[in-house]
């Protein structure tokens, strides 16, 4: 089960998005760093919140699947 998990490197995501941004005509360098500071910023903090939601939506589902399997194995016991 562990293996459909998905987790994604925050530092890569950022990286390949802030990787091949041209400077447009008219953009200061200073303008343009900070443009991509923030977008290198924003996707790594939003792919460690998704990184962390996935484990804990993982961790309620694996203790939803034992709680669905003890139901199912006290249904049976009960109802013969």
């Amino acid at each position: 089960m562990l293996q459909n998990k998905l987790v994604i490197d925050p530092n890569e995501f950022a990286m390949n998005l802030v990787k091949d941004a041209v400077k447009q005509p008219g953009v200061t360098n200073q303008r343009f760093i900070k443009e991509q500071l923030t977008l290198y910023l924003e996707s790594y903090y939003m792919i460690k919140e998704f990184n962390e939601l996935e484990t804990s939506q993982f961790e309620t589902m694996k203790h939803q699947q034992i709680s669905e399997l003890f139901d199912k194995m006290l249904l049976g016991r009960f109802n013969p």
